[in-house]
């Protein structure tokens, strides 16, 4: 839904339309969500994305088999997306707007952004993952001297990125074709250090198993500088949740939620004294004056869950236990 919101038409439109959002429900914060959920419910009335009683026509502009994932990029609307097959269905990793590259119709790419938060000044990032390339991207653009490091499985996904969604590799954007386990290992052994690591690998709707177990994100954490911040995209729908969250939980200090539909954003960190959530808000104001993000990331902070959502109790993932396929199989009752 707050895809919808962010469709207005200017970025300087879309601003000030959250920003009026902000100062009318911040009086009251029990009521804050309930004022933008009215607003989005406006906002989507009023500005439909295609006119009523039309549909865009998809066309196909890549359709082929790797190693790893049979890929689709297909493009409507304006809207290009890479796509990986899997059992018949056809499941979004990545996608961006073509006319507006930071305008993100992903609503999870929004929530990503609170790692920001966490780390305002990132030095160094890493991407466990590329898809289309459109988050790191538009961080390029927001931060252009940083140096952004990305581990990526598949060459075909790699060169569809670059072909179809405009990524481009230069002097501060370095990719590795490799497992990110195996790359990780090798980073970690030459010393590499993260300020932000967005964790953000799938294949056909799951994440790889020996990606989501302790061992693996102890090499993360191995990776990253004392105040920085793990940035994990999660889907809640399925018992594997519970799992992943639990994992997370008994590797890092500190944990924060973004969102509560389709994906859930964590970010984990190690930090001795951790924000608060006005500390967040805070910097999340300052820092959107100062970036100018596309998205409003004061109302991404505004979508921090304020209680955990996963079950604590229970068995975590580890290299000797991680039926992710099977957990993720098995809806949330």
């Amino acid at each position: 839904m707050l895809l919808r919101i962010l469709a207005l038409r200017s970025p300087a439109g879309r601003e000030d339309a959250w920003s009026g959002v902000h100062r009318a429900i911040r009086p009251s914060r029990p009521g804050r969500l309930l004022g933008v959920a009215v607003l989005i419910w406006a906002v989507n009335f009023a500005w439909p994305k295609t006119p009523l009683g039309s549909q865009p026509t998809e066309r196909i502009l890549l359709e082929t088999e790797s190693p790893y994932h049979y890929v689709r990029v297909v493009e409507s609307g304006g809207i290009r997306r890479l796509q990986f097959r899997r059992s018949g269905q056809d499941f979004e990793e990545s996608a961006i707007n073509v006319r507006n590259p930071l305008d993100f119709p992903l609503h999870y790419y929004e929530l990503m952004m609170a790692g920001f938060v966490h780390q305002p000044n990132p030095k160094r990032i890493l991407f466990v993952g590329l898809g289309g390339g459109t988050l790191p991207r538009a961080i390029r653009h927001y931060y252009p001297t940083t140096q952004i490091d990305i581990i990526e499985l598949d060459p075909v996904v790699v060169d569809a990125a670059k072909k179809y969604f405009g990524f481009v590799e230069d002097e501060r954007t370095t990719v590795y074709i490799r497992d990110a386990r195996v790359q990780i290992r090798r980073l970690a052994r030459d010393g590499h250090k993260y300020d932000i690591i967005f964790l953000d690998a799938f294949r056909g709707g799951y994440i790889p198993y020996h990606l989501t177990t302790k061992e693996f994100l102890e090499l993360v954490r191995s990776l990253l500088e004392p105040n920085g911040a793990v940035v994990s995209n999660l889907q809640p729908g399925f018992v594997s949740y519970h799992y992943q969250r639990r994992t997370m939980a008994s590797v890092f200090a500190n944990q924060w939620a973004y969102g509560s539909f389709g994906n859930v954003i964590v970010v984990n960190s190690m930090e001795s004294a951790p924000p608060g959530r006005e500390e967040l808000l805070r910097r999340a104001e300052e820092i959107q004056e100062r970036r100018r993000f596309n998205v409003f990331l004061p109302g991404v902070i505004e979508r921090m869950q304020s209680e955990p959502d996963y079950d604590k109790s229970g068995p975590i993932l580890t290299d000797d236990f991680a039926p992710t396929d099977v957990l993720r199989s098995i809806p949330q009752e």
